[in-house]
């Protein structure tokens, strides 16, 4: 599978855990050649990193079985209805995608296609873009799917003409751009694109290939369920399941797999510092699920597995430093860890209450107490490591550094006191941080770093402050004096009841539940009625992203493209979201119960929205200009404040060194985005 070669192209939502990390995301990967008809990649730079020195595959030990933990169950194998990272942990070990990104340059290389060429024409599409042909050919020798049937270039047209037909939520922003895919005359197939996109080897080559036998008789995508089949879900990758009890342990067989795998000999790969080619080297990797974080970390400290999936928990770092089995690997974020908040309901369809949220947020108990130093302060929704598309570059500010990225930062009259008078002022006096300079509840702000400017200009209510008399902040230990008005009227009258925010059970991320805590308490000292509502990963994510049925909710993002546009555009377009005040009056038939990746309905309402400069990024060819736009767009996110950074992880990755050994460190998410690549490598120690 492309991603156990490298990262997957796939963006997936990840639990708040609240471990540490040096890490979301969300996947590295190069912009294409700037000219129209070359296939030559440039890479995008990220934080100085130095790869784990390796020896030759020759001299590895094969055998044995690699035991992995991770505290929350996948809920299928069905690799199109989930975006699950915990169902990638499996199905990345089952599918290939066309195009592969090494860990270490971020550079495209073949993988299931061999070589491609793009052509721009002079006919428009749909869009009024000039349409895109890219011609490319298909590996067939030494490869077949996992139950030993012939691959041949009919599944790959197959694949992408039932993915256009069946368009799934979680690879829509891949899927928009497609015209056709077709055979082709010079080469094996034609994809026909109706935009250009400087990045379509990581974006449009980045889709699962799908077996043309097991899905042609599927009707609906979101019915099939693989495990409930004879032969399981069937790919192109070194894997094959052979044991599925979701609950309690998961096992992907290398072994036991029928038929030639190939992908990992590729020459590209012996190129790149620290990758190994020739794996897997393992039987087989068993997945262990745990109930909780606590089970899951006992588990790790008493040898039952040999490391867990993304970080350890920061309270157990110097357990793993005093082991003598445990070595921690260093990494970077490839994502963030996010509060977002439903722009489809009052108030939160105001910039400025949407900003007074960001207010209350207490960087420093996050960043300092409850990760003890192993976070970083989130801001934009592009981490650290991926400077080229963040708003400093081309600044006199240093990453993760300077007043322009501290906006929206925790407001206090003491440490840990937030400053209530001050925020109910920035309310009441009709304040917005629109991207022009100013001071703002105390601080100074000095306009935004990329010249845009928040959606609104003015606060879309009138706030006032008044008696309090909504029952939960009645009875709030908070005791707060006044309590907001929206328009005159009580926040729990506009709203129908307090907000309410969704988290999961504090035995599943404590960290989260310990700063969900402080951040409503400080939202109730201000005046706003806050509640919490405790449901499981599982039932979150739908929802959130199924029904949208939410005020704000937490969740994290892993496996992010470092150049930005095909995230932006899933993440943050409305193409990938539900109007349903449409859908309520109109029965708008665009409103469906697919998983869509902007549940915040941002950009659906014009006075909130990036689409413009998305659209313009994903369709500019030149990498530096289009890195400019990304810039851009970025930083308009961040105003607008739809979804909030809560911070980004800096990476400590737990693994069993006294038994194994081959491990890639000091790249992105080596225990998430790039744990393809340590599974394809890993092997018993001589």
């Amino acid at each position: 599978m492309s991603e156990k070669q490298s990262g997957s192209s796939r963006r997936r939502f990840l639990q708040g855990t609240g471990v540490a990390a040096v890490s979301a995301g969300l996947a590295g990967c190069s912009g294409e050649g700037d000219s129209e008809t070359e296939t030559t990649e440039e890479s995008t730079p990220t934080e100085d990193q130095t790869p784990t020195e390796v020896g030759d595959a020759e001299d590895i030990p094969e055998g044995g079985i690699f035991n992995f933990g991770m505290g929350t169950a996948p809920n299928t194998l069905n690799d199109l209805a989930s975006s699950s990272a915990y169902v990638g942990v499996i199905t990345d070990r089952i599918y290939e995608s066309g195009a592969a990104i090494d860990p270490v340059n971020f550079e495209m290389h073949p993988n299931v296609f061999t070589d491609w060429e793009a052509e721009v024409l002079d006919e428009t599409g749909e869009t009024d873009q000039p349409n895109v042909e890219i011609g490319f050919d298909v590996r067939t020798d030494g490869l077949t799917w996992n139950d030993g049937t012939e691959f041949t270039v009919d599944d790959v047209i197959f694949t992408y003409n039932y993915l256009l037909e069946q368009n799934p939520g979680g690879f829509a922003a891949s899927l928009a751009p497609i015209e056709s895919v077709e055979e082709g005359d010079d080469r094996d197939c034609l994809m026909t694109l109706n935009q250009p996109n400087g990045t379509f080897a990581y974006d449009q080559f980045g889709l699962p290939i799908l077996p043309r036998h097991r899905w042609e008789d599927v009707d609906d995508y979101q019915t099939y369920e693989p495990a409930d089949t004879d032969f399981g879900p069937v790919g192109l990758g070194p894997g094959v399941v052979t044991q599925y009890n979701p609950d309690t342990s998961v096992e992907v067989s290398f072994a036991e797999r029928e038929g030639e795998y190939n992908l990992s000999d590729l020459d590209w790969r012996s190129e790149v510092p620290g990758v190994i080619p020739g794996g897997p080297f393992v039987d087989a990797m068993r997945i262990r699920v745990y109930s909780s974080q606590s089970a899951l970390h006992q588990a790790l400290f008493e040898g039952d597995i040999d490391t867990l999936y993304e970080n350890i928990r920061t309270s157990r770092i110097q357990d793993a430093e005093d082991s003598d089995r445990l070595e921690l690997l260093d990494g970077f974020d490839t994502g963030y860890g996010h509060y977002s908040f439903n722009t489809r309901r009052t108030p939160l369809d105001d910039t400025a209450f949407r900003q007074v949220l960001g207010f209350a947020y207490d960087d420093v108990y996050w960043t300092e107490q409850l990760q003890r130093g192993y976070a970083q302060e989130g801001d934009f929704v592009m981490p650290p490591g991926y400077t080229a598309v963040r708003p400093e570059t081309d600044s006199d500010q240093e990453v993760l550094e300077g007043s322009a990225t501290q906006a929206f930062s925790f407001r206090q009259t003491s440490p840990s006191v937030p400053d209530v008078e001050g925020i109910r002022s920035f309310l009441t006096e009709g304040q917005i941080i629109t991207g022009e300079g100013g001071t703002y509840v105390g601080q100074e702000y000095p306009g935004s770093l990329t010249g845009v400017t928040a959606g609104q200009s003015e606060p879309k209510h009138d706030y006032s402050f008044g008696s309090v008399e909504s029952d939960v902040l009645v009875n709030a230990d908070e005791e707060p004096d006044q309590e907001i008005r929206i328009d005159g009227e009580l926040l729990t009258d506009v709203h129908d009841g307090p907000l309410t925010m969704l988290l999961s059970p504090a035995q599943e991320a404590p960290q989260t539940a310990q700063m969900v805590d402080d951040w409503i308490s400080s939202l109730r000292q201000i005046g706003i009625p806050v509640d919490r509502e405790v449901v499981s990963f599982n039932t979150r994510v739908q929802r959130a992203y199924g029904s949208e049925d939410f005020d704000m909710f937490t969740m994290g993002w892993v496996n992010l493209s470092p150049f930005a546009t095909n995230t932006l555009y899933s993440l943050h377009h409305s193409d990938n979201a539900d109007d349903h005040s449409v859908a309520e009056s109109e029965g708008d038939d665009d409103n469906t119960d697919t998983l869509l990746n902007n549940p915040m309905g941002y950009g659906v309402f014009e006075d909130a929205g990036a689409d413009d400069l998305i659209d313009e990024a994903r369709t500019t060819l030149d990498p530096d200009e289009r890195n400019q736009v990304s810039r851009q767009a970025v930083e308009r996110i961040y105003l607008d404040f739809a979804t909030m950074v809560t911070g980004y992880e800096v990476t400590k990755w737990p693994v069993n060194s006294a038994d194994w050994t081959g491990f890639v460190e000091n790249i992105p998410g080596p225990g998430s985005t790039y744990l393809g690549t340590q599974i394809l490598q890993v092997h018993r120690n001589e």
